[in-house]
């Protein structure tokens, strides 16, 4: 299967997934929900079921829900999702941001209890086997992606002219010594694994780097993240309690990383080497199938994590956003006007569009 089929099916349930929160939690408060659609217009197939229009449309693009209520013009009825205490709107805000954390929880149990790779800081020493210092993120136009370091290579050794670390002596805090340490540059022997074939074929490569300032504020660095990977498998009812501490740690890595990028951002320090739009979580998605199934369940979480986050930050049009102004309303007591409130919200969604547009551009810039 193509990765770009891969990647629409992941993008189309994990928004599912997302817009099913929406839609149970205005279901339960009694709310209309007029339309829950999957993919984007034009329609392919659609069905009324009780007060909803359920729809298939033909952009796999993601989804929608349309709460009444949502309109500044809806009437004022019973169902309508302002008629309901702030407490309320405010579940049903967050329900989508809620199944999304959940469904990553179930999916990195699933992979716990199929067998996969994960961090060992994650895991307890007695489902943990052959832990090895793994480069889990290369920074796009780094000394490292220059030399041809990837996500997944396994680091055999590494070494400057005064430290040598190999075998059982490394770890992330040695390896970045070494890195910060080197007077000009770095040597690491790696196991790398053939692309098309997964980790049945690999290679073991030397690859010299000259780390650089600038990368990570006070001190060299060569552009990547290491973690000590471990083979892991558990059982159900272990794989669950795994699955929710992962979960834990992969969303709260998330959001200091999204809100430090903000905060880079606002301070005009920000890079959109940072970030990566549709193309480059395609490839990753692409990566990780062939690998194995669990790995591709392991991305999925972890995009679902982020969907999770991102929909959380206080920005127009996303659910963070409405949450701010409906907790606005609730200090002043008071409603603010739906026009000047639909309009924030259709300029913030334009800004993310074109957000999306220029980081794209930049991921098919870069595979050139």
């Amino acid at each position: 299967m193509s990765t770009t089929i891969i990647f629409l099916l992941v993008l189309t349930v994990l928004v599912f997934v997302h817009e099913l929160g929406h839609f149970l939690a205005a279901r339960m408060f009694g709310i209309r929900v007029d339309e829950f659609a999957i993919g984007f217009p034009p329609r392919i197939a659609s069905w009324m079921w009780g007060k909803t229009r359920y729809a298939i449309n033909l952009l796999p693009l993601g989804g929608y829900v349309r709460i009444y209520g949502e309109n500044s013009e809806d009437e004022r009825t019973p169902d309508n999702m302002l008629a309901k205490p702030k407490w309320q709107q405010v579940v049903v805000l967050v329900a989508g941001v809620t199944f999304n954390i959940i469904f990553a929880w179930l999916l990195l149990s699933a992979s716990l209890f199929i067998g996969s790779k994960a961090s060992v800081d994650a895991m307890p020493a007695a489902i943990v086997k052959n832990p090895i210092l793994t480069v889990v993120m290369v920074t796009p136009g780094s000394p490292a992606e220059k030399a041809g370091l990837k996500s997944g290579d396994e680091i055999l050794s590494i070494a400057n002219s005064k430290t040598v670390l190999a075998s059982t002596s490394l770890s992330v805090v040695g390896a970045q010594s070494i890195i910060a340490g080197a007077p000009d540059k770095v040597q690491l022997t790696v196991k790398q694994f053939k692309e098309k074939t997964g980790e049945k074929e690999y290679s073991v490569n030397a690859i010299t780097i000259i780390p650089q300032d600038g990368i990570v504020s006070g001190k060299k660095a060569v552009g990547i993240s290491m973690d000590m990977v471990a083979e892991v498998k558990a059982g159900f009812f272990d794989s669950l309690y795994y699955g929710a501490r992962q979960t834990y740690y992969l969303t709260s890595n998330v959001a200091t990383g999204l809100y430090s990028f903000l905060g880079s951002a606002i301070m005009g320090k920000a890079s959109l080497g940072q970030v990566s739009g549709p193309v480059g979580i395609a490839g990753a998605v692409g990566e990780s199938a062939k690998v194995g199934f669990s790995s591709l369940l392991v991305i999925a979480a972890v995009i679902s994590a982020n969907l999770a986050v991102l929909n959380l930050a206080p920005f127009p049009a996303l659910d963070g956003g409405r949450v701010v102004i409906v907790a606005i309303e609730a200090i002043i007591r008071r409603e603010l006007n739906q026009k000047v409130i639909q309009w924030v919200n259709g300029i913030g969604f334009l800004l993310l569009i074109a957000l999306m547009l220029i980081v794209t551009v930049k991921d098919i810039w870069a595979l050139f």
